[in-house]
């Protein structure tokens, strides 16, 4: 015991003396006495090693030091070779920030800190060390190319037959017409999508409040939904028929907290897909169905349980079964499936892909964020612009447009790139009621469909037939015969070929560039 703390205490008396001749200069001046010198060291970099960046956010550098500093003018800071100008914080010279250029997509970058670049300010001796930083800024997507991608490049730019079909409520039990206000679907409304480039059309349907006492859905109804099929398909469109608005869409609380409502819930849609697979198994491949809509619970669009998120998964998994079980050309058809809410975060973290043994699934999903611009921009809480040049308080100022980059990449990396298909069922924002804000707007549809085709993901926009702007405006088309409503033409074309064109000079760049000011 005396021998190991005789031991321990020459080695504490040693470090003393190593930091005691740590702290003295190793330098003498002329007289022969000696000088102290402040060491400075660097607490905080605000750009880390090997991190991906935005190119248009990342505008400086910020470093922190331990001690005042001052610049030296004769050292030069560089990125990539560049010089760049280094300034003092505005509160302490503790504190230092480096501007940095218009940086480049997809670049790889070093930034360059030569020893001395920084040196005390109380003490001149003293000198920052060299710091070497090598980063990246977040490049384009880039469209993939595999079976999935041939498909989605058929699907194309797509429109939502909104606010027909699936009406639900009083609009039904009173017998006062749809919501649409469009009492029949002609063809000529789908042969002048089809002519004004369209590709697919959806077609929402709610089935319940269509069913007679026994279950059975109305066979008038089921023809009509049939008849708006035939004359779609006859314009050379694929045709997506879904189960939208029915009982059980915002019921997944009260069903994940219940056996027996989950029970009935899963019953209905075994029920509605057995009768409308049976109803449609002899058409061909170009009529696809999905299974559901946005299923959540209650008020609740993004934030789900996991009870929740696996019920929905055996919703999807049942709904799947009952198509497969009606047999003809059903056996194989292409079924598209969706996630908590058709959310792309909770789909891409919580969706489980069914079972399937044809391997013919595709996953949904929508977009409409955010929200707060694209559909209720005249609530309290709305905005009225959206990106880079947006006035300041008019938009959320969320980094949008990466947003929107990061958020289909999601989907192209989770599943297109494994060949499973996505397409984003529904999108759009409202239409403006300003001509600045309609800037804005056209802004922002433009970019998602170009981020979407970068994606591989063939986008469909929703379209209830509204005049006018506002909240829930989203008058593109006549449903009455496909004319073009709101002034609407030139948008659509350029939606269109955002979403289409394979031309590799149209980048998000150089739509970025001519954002709205």
């Amino acid at each position: 015991m005396k021998m190991k703390f005789f031991s321990t205490l020459s080695s504490v008396v040693l470090m003393a003396s190593a930091l005691f001749l740590a702290s003295c200069s190793d330098d003498d001046n002329a007289g022969g006495t000696s000088t102290r010198t402040s060491q400075i060291l660097l607490r905080t970099n605000s750009l880390s090693e090997g991190a991906e960046y935005d190119a248009h956010t990342l505008k400086e550098v910020k470093l922190s030091f331990n001690n005042m500093v001052t610049i030296n003018p004769n050292v030069d800071i560089t990125l990539n070779g560049t010089k760049l100008t280094a300034v003092s914080g505005s509160t302490t010279t503790m504190d230092v920030v480096i501007a940095l250029p218009t940086l480049q997509r997809g670049v790889n970058y070093k930034l360059d800190i030569p020893q001395g670049a920084f040196i005390g300010k109380v003490d001149n001796q003293a000198q920052a060390p060299a710091l070497s930083v090598n980063f990246t800024t977040k490049a384009e997507p880039t469209p993939l190319s595999n079976e999935t991608t041939a498909l989605m490049q058929k699907l194309g730019w797509g429109w939502n037959l909104g606010n027909h079909f699936e009406t639900s409520g009083d609009a039904i039990s009173e017998g006062w017409g749809y919501w649409d206000g469009v009492e029949a679907i002609s063809a000529e409304l789908f042969n002048n999508i089809a002519a004004a480039g369209a590709k697919t059309v959806r077609i929402p349907v709610t089935w319940d409040v269509h069913m007679e006492a026994d279950g059975t859905i109305k066979a008038d109804f089921l023809n009509e939904v049939a008849g708006a099929v035939d004359k779609a398909l006859a314009a050379d469109l694929y045709v997506i028929i879904n189960s939208h608005h029915d009982s059980y869409e915002t019921n997944l609380g009260n069903a994940a907290n219940n056996p027996e409502i989950a029970a009935a819930d899963q019953a209905l849609i075994v029920s509605i897909w057995t009768q409308v697979a049976t109803k449609f198994k002899d058409y061909g491949e170009k009529l696809i169905f999905e299974t559901v809509n946005e299923v959540h619970a209650g008020d609740n669009w993004s934030v789900g349980t996991d009870g929740e998120f696996a019920l929905l998964n055996q919703f999807n998994q049942a709904a799947v079964d009952a198509i497969r079980a009606t047999g003809g050309n059903n056996a194989t058809r292409w079924i598209g499936v969706a996630g908590y809410a058709a959310n792309i975060s909770l789909t891409a973290n919580h969706f489980q892909l069914p079972n399937d043994p044809a391997k013919r699934l595709m996953v949904s999903a929508h977009f409409y964020d955010p929200s707060n611009f694209t559909l209720t921009p005249e609530n309290k809480d709305g905005y009225t612009e959206w990106g880079h040049t947006a006035a300041s308080g008019k938009s959320s100022g969320d980094n949008e447009e990466y947003y929107v980059e990061d958020a289909l990449k999601t989907l192209q990396q989770k599943y297109i790139a494994n060949n499973i298909p996505v397409y984003i069922g529904e999108y759009g924002c409202v239409i403006q009621t300003s001509e600045r804000s309609n800037l804005f707007r056209n802004y922002y549809l433009e970019y998602v469909c170009r981020t979407a085709y970068l994606c591989n993901l063939p986008v469909m926009m929703w379209d209830n037939n509204s005049i006018g702007g506002g909240n829930e405006k989203h008058g593109i088309f006549s449903h009455s015969d496909g004319s073009y409503i709101n002034g609407q033409e030139q948008m659509v074309k350029t939606m269109i070929k955002a979403a289409t064109s394979d031309d590799k000079s149209y980048t998000l760049e150089s739509i970025y560039n001519n954002a709205p000011q």
